[in-house]
């Protein structure tokens, strides 16, 4: 499978990709929601996979998986968040999120959103 992670946090890329590829899948880091649509804006690109952070300097989380849908909207998402209450986990399940993962989080914590992520049904 192919994962792309956005978090404008290095470390947190990072992390996110050592654990995904420890795992076989192919993984694509940016820290910026720009390089990351540049990115998927290309037909060529393969991407199952979303990995993306809710609060971001350019742009929060749903701003930017709305530009995605937009250019592909089959892709399945999940969302990290270090500010994860009741009202934005509710707010993600409405806009189709495919998954949450609360910060900090271990690397089973990422395994587990991605494979129920993979697993749930398409977004309404």
């Amino acid at each position: 499978m192919t994962i792309v992670v956005v978090d404008d946090d290095l470390t947190i890329v990072k992390m996110c990709e050592k654990v995904l590829r420890a795992q076989g899948h192919t993984v694509h880091g940016f820290t910026t929601t720009r390089e990351a649509l540049k990115h998927l804006s290309h037909g060529t690109a393969a991407a199952d996979l979303l990995v993306v952070d809710y609060m971001m300097p350019e742009q929060n989380g749903f701003e930017f998986v709305e530009q995605v849908w937009s250019l592909r909207p089959a892709l399945r998402v999940v969302m990290i968040t270090a500010h994860g209450n009741r009202e934005l986990v509710g707010e993600a399940a409405q806009a189709g999120i495919h998954g949450m993962v609360l910060k900090p989080f271990t690397a089973n914590d990422l395994t587990r959103g991605v494979e129920a992520a993979m697993e749930g049904s398409s977004p309404a």
